[in-house]
């Protein structure tokens, strides 16, 4: 004690003499100086999520129930007509065809805007834009067939053993007595999702080159009204670009299995759907390019294009929205942790895709257990592992790591205690059942009393 109080004594005097005092390093300031600038940050992009929200439910809410309308209404009669002519549907007549061809139609639509055209172009968004509709219906005609089909060689065994239908929720494999190729989960799941991934993307690569393109038509001018145009394209042009890459990026790194279907609760806080979101955007985007190729309705297309402005970005923000999603390592049964088949890791995967991070839990009597930690590690699904987690995950647990639920199935919830009831009573702990729909889980007082 006493050489430290010689130590601090001679710092002291060493620092008067020389005139200096010990000074915090830079980068520590730095942060205290930002962090203001963050709180002001996530403070103003709150009131941007409260205004949009508002926009949502007053404006859009009213404006898709005419929507929905207009396109049940031709829905119905493009349904119509592909059932009538159900024999003369060539097969090459898919959605994925349709995608594709309105894409190329961006070729002649920006020669046509250099060449000074504004009619010609303009009638090629709102065909691009009937296109994108029209190969949803098309989809869905071909989905029935397949159903038809299917239904109509249920009895014959060898079609029974086709992998199409396993890929759905079984992934049984059936012998047949000869060498045969099975499609692993992930291409299976590619191969399904690949025509809602094609669509949403090849949207983006034509509509994108257009609003780079009508930027000659704002002028060389500074006026207030030019640098709205211009501000509104760029935004859009960001916006649409962004989405495309994060569409990218979730389609690449999916999971092999689709996440599970709920049911009792909804991820979203909003009152507008995000696939309705996409809808109005949609209509906006380009009757608005299509109306702001032409001189005379420049002004009404440029309101139509700021209308998707706020649709653009709760999009993108609806996309990057982070969900921790919380799994414990135990038997699927419940109990200490089993076998590491392939029941656990379908079920990480579920867990994977209801979130944008999976956090799996080991208690430390699991650790023991085999290999538990480096099969977590492992496995592309999982982003975190928790060693020698808590066997009872309480609020204070989920606050510390930041998670937001705690997924287990059926079984874990009826042989184990992974959570405490207050985490339950907040709705935070959610169940897998067997038929693969998830719910919240019930308070046990209140299963008692049932």
């Amino acid at each position: 004690f006493v050489d430290d109080c010689l130590n601090a004594t001679l710092r002291v005097q060493y620092y008067s003499s020389s005139k200096t005092l010990p000074q915090e390093p830079k980068e520590k300031a730095l942060t205290m100086a930002d962090a203001p600038k963050k709180d002001l940050l996530v403070l103003a992009l709150d009131v941007v999520d409260v205004l949009v929200e508002n926009y949502l439910q007053k404006l859009i809410q009213p404006f898709l129930q005419v929507h929905e309308v207009f396109y049940g209404q031709l829905n119905a009669a493009l349904r119509t007509v592909l059932d009538d002519n159900k024999p003369h549907v060539p097969k090459w007549f898919t959605a994925n065809f349709i995608t594709y061809l309105r894409t190329w139609v961006v070729f002649p639509t920006l020669l046509l805007l250099s060449w000074g055209h504004s009619l010609l172009p303009a009638l090629f968004v709102i065909l691009v834009d009937f296109g994108d509709f029209l190969d949803g219906v098309v989809a869905r005609f071909w989905v029935d067939i397949k159903k038809e089909e299917e239904a109509k060689k249920k009895d014959d065994k060898k079609s029974n053993a086709s992998f199409n239908d396993t890929a759905v929720d079984s992934f049984e494999v059936i012998s047949t007595g000869s060498p045969h190729s099975v499609q692993s989960w992930v291409c299976l799941h590619r191969d399904r999702t690949y025509g809602g991934f094609i669509d949403a993307v090849c949207d983006k690569a034509y509509v994108v080159p257009c609003w780079i393109a009508l930027t000659q038509l704002v002028g060389s001018g500074m006026s207030v009204f030019s640098m709205i145009q211009y501000g509104t394209l760029f935004f859009l042009v960001l916006t649409e670009t962004a989405s495309a890459c994060i569409r990218f990026r979730a389609f690449f790194t999916s999971t092999g299995v689709a996440s599970p279907k709920t049911e009792g609760f909804d991820f979203s806080t909003s009152a507008v759907k995000a696939d309705h979101v996409g809808k109005a955007k949609q209509t906006f985007e380009m009757v608005g390019t299509a109306l702001f190729m032409m001189s005379w309705t420049r002004f009404l297309g440029l309101l139509l294009l700021m209308l998707a402005m706020p649709l653009a970005y709760e999009s993108v923000r609806r996309k990057i929205k982070k969900r921790v999603i919380y799994v414990y390592h135990g038997a699927q049964e419940g109990g200490t942790a089993g076998p590491f088949d392939h029941k656990v890791m379908k079920f990480w995967m579920q867990a994977k895709g209801m979130g944008s991070k999976l956090i799996v839990g080991i208690t430390a009597e699991d650790a023991k257990v085999g290999d538990n930690i480096f099969n977590a590690c492992a496995c592309s699904m999982v982003d975190e592992i928790i060693v020698e987690a808590p066997k009872k995950a309480d609020l204070m647990f989920l606050e510390r790591r930041q998670i937001d639920f705690v997924l287990m199935t059926e079984g874990q919830q009826l042989k184990t205690d992974l959570t405490t009831e207050e985490v339950i009573q907040m709705k935070r702990v959610l169940v897998l059942g067997k038929d693969g729909i998830v719910r919240p889980a019930a308070a046990k007082n209140a299963t008692k009393s049932e």
